[in-house]
């Protein structure tokens, strides 16, 4: 017997080889038997507000995108806004009147004092509407203007003309305004009812005239009108364009001849007015030209706080051409032109609630906004409306963008 055939040699065990070709060929079978193993990576997985945050990113960047590159108009440029509400003039006239100023949002951040501020700033703003946003809600065209004709002559429309400013703005230099609303500013200020009277008699018998005679109203009727800012002297706008050395009461000669110190030296009481301003002087009530400053030329109809108006009217402008100036083609989608004009605003859409309830930055309060801090509020649609009556901006449908605006200026 071999030494080599021990008891521990014969107690190996061994795997048959049948046994291990029908493994190999098991392995082998597998087309990801020869690859090589892998741990997981260690990267963190994006949380959904991650995600979400990344989108709006994303979208944010598309906006720009949008922004940056030329727009494809289909052809079709809209000359007016169609609006429900607004299918004749006296609707359209309402519609502009309500729909000036934007609702103070819950999370506004303003203090009680300015919150008052803005209400009442609101609530002063006269109810006229400019001849160019009746011409951006309907057509203008001989039908429209037809239409504020007949109205004028039912007494039911008022014309008043803004000769001593907005010369330079377009479209502003007449305003419309409904009887209505002019007799429920008539009492709501501080003029006496009789005077109230015998001033909306006056424009019953003359409905299409913009000015009327001092000779139709008592004289201290005429005071009372004048300074609460319903009726102004027409011959302080025949002086706008005059220069400094043209007017008469600030003439160089006469500038010279008076005495140094006195108001003489610089134009008199009247140097306003013959410089061009609109309103009255202060004037001594014991002049006896001041009552036959009136007698010489017609009054001309006009509203308290025109001036604040046309003010926030023009700043609303020029704030709409700046967002539009900012593109390269100055032109966008009329959606990206609105949030800019909203400003990136906390709000309730679900990023803002979310990046809230994280405690991280959402957006500006909207006090911090131009829209609130220097228009109080003031739409955005309005002032669309504006800008296209007067033909600063057109507006036009896109293929991808939808409706897209584009400066003209």
């Amino acid at each position: 017997m071999p030494l080599y055939l021990t008891a521990a040699h014969s107690s190996r065990v061994t795997k048959s080889a049948q046994r291990s070709a029908s493994s190999a060929r098991r392995h082998s079978s597998s087309p990801f038997a020869l690859a090589p193993r892998t741990k997981p990576s260690s990267q963190r997985t994006k949380s959904k507000s991650d995600a979400l945050d990344q989108d709006v990113g994303q979208d944010e960047d598309e906006d720009e995108d949008e922004a940056e590159a030329r727009l494809v108009p289909i052809g079709k440029v809209l000359t007016t806004v169609s609006v429900d509400t607004a299918k004749d003039v006296l609707s359209a006239v309402q519609h502009a009147r309500a729909s000036m100023f934007t609702p103070i949002p819950d999370r506004a951040g303003m203090n009680s004092v300015r919150i008052s501020e803005v209400l009442n700033f609101q609530r002063n703003m006269p109810p006229v509407v400019t001849l160019a946003h009746v011409h951006a809600l309907l057509a203008a065209s001989s039908k429209t203007e037809r239409q504020i004709a007949a109205l004028q002559s039912a007494g039911k429309l008022r014309k008043i003309k803004v000769t001593g400013r907005g010369n330079d703005i377009s479209g502003t230099g007449e305003v419309l305004i409904s009887m209505d609303a002019l007799q429920a500013l008539l009492v709501r200020s501080d003029v006496a009812p009789d005077v109230v009277t015998d001033f909306c008699n006056v424009l019953r018998r003359q409905h299409r005239a913009t000015s009327i005679s001092p000779q139709d109203l008592p004289p201290t009727h005429v005071t009372v009108l004048t300074r609460a800012g319903f009726l102004v002297s027409s011959s302080l706008f025949g002086s706008r364009n005059l220069s400094l050395a043209g007017s008469s009461l600030v003439s160089a000669t006469k500038i010279s001849r008076a005495a140094s110190g006195t108001s003489d030296a610089v134009g008199g009481d009247a140097a306003f007015e013959n410089l061009g301003g609109v309103g009255t002087a202060r004037r001594r009530q014991s002049n006896p030209n001041f009552s036959q400053h009136f007698q010489g030329s017609d009054l001309a109809l006009s509203v308290p706080n025109i001036g604040p108006y046309l003010r926030l009217l023009t700043a609303g402008r020029e704030h709409l051409l700046e967002l539009l100036g900012k593109s390269k083609y100055r032109e966008g989608p009329l959606y990206l032109l609105r949030e800019r004009w909203d400003g990136a605003v906390d709000s309730d859409n679900r990023v803002s609630v979310a990046k809230r309830i994280r405690g991280e930055f959402s957006g500006v309060m909207p006090a911090k906004t131009k829209k609130w801090k220097d228009l109080y509020g003031l739409n955005f649609d309005w002032v669309v409306e504006e800008c296209l009556g007067a033909g600063l901006i057109e507006l036009f449908e896109t293929r991808s963008v939808g409706l897209g605006i584009r400066a003209l200026t």
